[in-house]
């Protein structure tokens, strides 16, 4: 049975029987209300949720098909990126929902311990850290605090070494970037809104320009703008996609065999072409960063579109086929004409990803292997067979021990410490550092701690008396140059 992708109902079929729902048994109606966005369960057009990334994916082998498949996998890790942190509302009925539900149940459970503020409290969130130790003798300390609320931002943060110390802050709200060092006469602030006639860009050799820093700054301060239109350009994209009911499959998925209900669609150059149209018509929306975009590639965008486009046209199709157990992945399944079948297995324990194997052909090309045992959480990581990090948490003490191995230069490092949840968030903190290699240094009276909380305590800094970077004179600007240069000498 073929579904439609934008409505979640049954495509009737010629002289077809009544239909029932495989899900409940009940009889499928027709329905004759308004289509509703099967990303969101909202009515066409309403704006949805916004998406967020996660984690890192492996390497792929290497393909025949080039561009084609890594066009195709793009897509489904930038889907799955966004399902991560989307809060689906409305129905799930079609193969696209189902899929959806399923990927945010299978990796918002993807953590040893609690670290969510990270992605809830974004937009109020207050992180500090603090360092200290000696490196070969010389006592090195630093302390950084990041906070973020709504359209403003601050850093501040002092750090020295030996007797070389700085002192330092940063401030950006929705027109100007500010700075301030001890040591310098004034602040310094830039506004990427305002016209500007001074001496900065004749003295950068007219290679960097005005309006190219005003539209980076720009495109930092409403980032959220960008990354809500390509969270929906990613929703859109995947509501192109036809999907088609598979033959159920067994898969292991926390230690035992289970039958999979599994969805198929078809990656061709007709399906891809749909699905770039969205990103394409997504960055659109960004006139001033696509013309940058532009300038620095000497490429536009139609000139990028139909390079990939003729790309696609000269590749095979690909099957992607993901199955689903009690709403959760358990497999991904990509198989392409004349190329060995990828298959990504989520096979679960504690929680879905603790235990991953990625396998083209008949190797293993990526594995995440995971235990629990007597309260502790153990998970390794292995590329190609080789172990390339372990980690150890204790639910109960809190201790946390991380070792990342080097397989090509020998080299290891491990940190020792402590995760604690805290009021609005969590700390961690790591009193023990073990580096072995040829060239590592001596490390002593090692101390990092990491703490990240809801409740952000935005600095502002005053900008009364400050030097403005886009009308300075060239007088003004080698001031402040020397000034720096200054301040940077002891290093």
């Amino acid at each position: 049975m073929k579904f439609d992708p934008m409505t979640g109902q049954p495509i009737p079929e010629e002289n077809a029987q009544p239909k029932f729902d495989p899900a409940t048994g009940q009889p499928i109606q027709q329905q004759n209300g308004p289509a509703f966005d099967p990303m969101t369960g909202q009515p066409i057009n309403q704006t949805p949720y916004q998406g967020q990334n996660f984690g890192s994916t492996p390497d792929q082998p290497k393909k025949k098909t080039g561009l084609y498949l890594g066009v195709g996998a793009a897509v489904l890790i930038v889907a799955a990126l966004i399902f991560l942190v989307v809060k689906v509302a409305g129905m799930f009925g079609s193969p696209a929902t189902k899929i959806e539900k399923a990927l945010v149940n299978t990796f918002s459970q993807a953590q040893m311990f609690d670290t969510s503020v990270l992605q809830d409290s974004a937009d109020d969130l207050q992180v500090d850290m603090e360092l200290s130790g000696k490196v070969e003798g010389t006592k090195v300390d630093a302390n950084v605090s990041y906070a973020k609320k709504g359209k403003e931002m601050s850093v501040t943060g002092d750090a020295g070494a030996s007797i070389v110390s700085l002192n330092f802050s940063f401030y950006m709200n929705q027109s100007k970037v500010c700075f301030d060092m001890k040591g310098l006469d004034s602040p310094v602030f830039y506004d990427y809104t305002a016209k500007k006639d001074g001496d900065l860009e004749d003295l950068l050799g007219g290679e960097v320009t005005f309006d190219q820093i005003d539209t980076i700054l720009k495109t930092i301060s409403d980032s959220d703008s960008l990354v809500k239109d390509l969270a929906n350009a990613n929703s859109k994209a995947l509501a192109t996609l036809e999907f088609e009911k598979a033959d159920a499959e067994k898969f292991e998925v926390n230690g035992k065999d289970v039958k999979c209900s599994g969805y198929t669609t078809v990656l061709d150059k007709d399906s891809l072409e749909g699905v770039l149209n969205e990103y394409k018509a997504a960055l659109e929306n960004h006139e001033e960063l696509l013309d940058l975009i532009e300038e620095l590639t000497d490429q536009d965008l139609e000139d990028m579109y139909d390079s990939l486009l003729d790309e696609i046209d000269g590749s095979d199709e690909a099957e992607i086929t993901f199955y689903l157990y009690k709403n959760q992945v358990a497999a991904i399944i990509i198989d392409a004409e004349g190329e060995d079948k990828v298959e990504v297995l989520f096979e679960g324990g504690s929680y879905p990803t603790q235990n991953i194997k990625v396998k083209s052909g008949k190797e293993t090309i990526y594995e995440v292997k995971g235990e629990e045992e007597d309260g502790v959480i153990t998970q390794e990581v292995y590329s190609n067979g080789v172990k390339t990090s372990k980690m150890e948490y204790d639910k109960e003490s809190g201790e946390i021990k991380m070792t990342y191995t080097d397989e090509y230069s020998g080299s290891e490092f491990t940190l020792k410490g402590t995760y604690e949840k805290v009021k609005g968030g969590f700390k961690l903190e790591f009193d023990d550092i073990e580096y072995d290699s040829y060239y590592s240094a001596s490390i002593e009276d090692f101390n990092l701690s990491i703490t990240a909380t809801k409740g952000a305590k935005v600095e502002k800094i005053d900008t009364k008396d400050a030097v403005d970077l886009g009308n300075a004179d060239e007088d003004e600007l080698e001031d402040l140059a020397e000034e720096f240069a200054g301040l940077f000498g002891g290093f």
